[in-house]
């Protein structure tokens, strides 16, 4: 499986035809979507080079796709596009659960 992962910056501007308004706000946004084979999720990839200087020149826009078949990662500013492939999660174990596994062995002995 890979996954597609986005670092966006995400503006919310509730009234945009106020430029003093200091109801703005933006905050980073990080989104992964999930897919079963890499050719879905390097279309889904190029999909996502929707940023307006790259689409309005078709060499970056070339470049970028191209960046994204080799080194499956591209980035423009502070955004970035990249494709991964799924690995299995490891196990866990957290402290309580070691404290609690530990008087449940000294309680049966």
């Amino acid at each position: 499986m890979f996954a597609v992962v986005r670092h966006t910056y995400q503006l919310d501007i509730p009234d945009p035809r106020n430029v003093f308004s200091a109801k703005s706000s933006a905050k980073w946004v990080h989104l992964v979507w999930v897919f079963e084979n890499e050719v879905d999720a390097l279309s889904f990839a190029i999909s996502l080079l929707d940023d307006p200087l790259i689409i309005a020149n078709e060499w970056l826009l070339e470049s970028a796709i191209h960046q994204l078949e080799v080194d499956r990662f591209y980035q423009v500013g502070r955004e970035s596009v990249a494709i991964a492939e799924v690995q299995e999660s490891p196990t866990i174990v957290y402290e309580e659960e070691l404290q609690e596994e530990e008087q449940d062995e000294k309680s049966i002995h």
